[in-house]
């Protein structure tokens, strides 16, 4: 009766394994599948390029700005 036991729980680990690897199998099938190609890569890096090169100089932005307000200050203590 014991060897019937055991054998009874050796079949449910088995089967409890065999189904995890199964669910694992299937999900790194599903990460292969949406997996981004070279090409694709390839192509986001263009484009980041691109947005890098036409990009609005925030610096030079910054700069005009403060030339802008020290200009507006010394006309409003020229024409008060």
């Amino acid at each position: 009766m014991d060897l019937l036991v055991v054998l009874t729980r050796l079949e449910t680990k088995l089967d409890t394994a065999t189904a995890g690897i199964a669910d694992h199998e299937t999900r790194l099938r599903t990460v292969e599948q949406s997996a981004v190609t070279e090409a694709e890569i390839a192509q986001l890096r263009a484009d980041v390029e691109s947005l890098k090169r036409n990009r609005w100089p925030l610096p030079a932005l910054g700069a005009l700005g403060g030339l802008v307000g020290a200009a507006a200050a010394v006309y409003a203590a020229l024409h008060p």
